[in-house]
């Protein structure tokens, strides 16, 4: 008995939260796949002796592939209407804003600045 009210009240927010991390983190490796390239598994030894790993661009259909998920803004309201008249529920438009400023969390897409700092490495 206490093993389904376990179950049903603890376990899907706990599933959510834990996916919600796991697809941070595979946006996180396509940002990083997508600004330094694939590894190819080659050591390149420098003249100061440090090793470094070979990097490889990725193609532009890959990158497009990989950069082409949509990035949602988080939504919320003025706190006051279009006539200046404060908006009645105040506590409920916080919780709404704060509900999707979670749900807009997101790792940012890689922009054109982004891009051209890494080309200048």
């Amino acid at each position: 008995m206490w093993g389904t009210r376990f179950g049903v009240l603890i376990l899907p927010p706990l599933a959510f939260i834990i996916t919600k991390r796991l697809c941070l983190s595979l946006q996180r490796a396509d940002r990083e796949l997508v600004l330094h390239g694939r590894e190819t598994g080659r050591l390149l030894r420098m003249p100061s002796g440090e090793f470094v790993e070979v990097h490889e661009p990725i193609s532009p259909e890959k990158a497009f592939i990989l950069t082409s998920h949509e990035q949602m803004p988080a939504l919320e309201l003025p706190a006051v209407d279009a006539r200046g008249v404060k908006r009645a529920g105040a506590l409920k438009n916080k919780l709404r804003a704060r509900l999707s400023k979670a749900n807009a969390e997101a790792v940012p897409k890689v922009s054109v600045e982004d891009l051209k700092e890494i080309e200048n490495h």
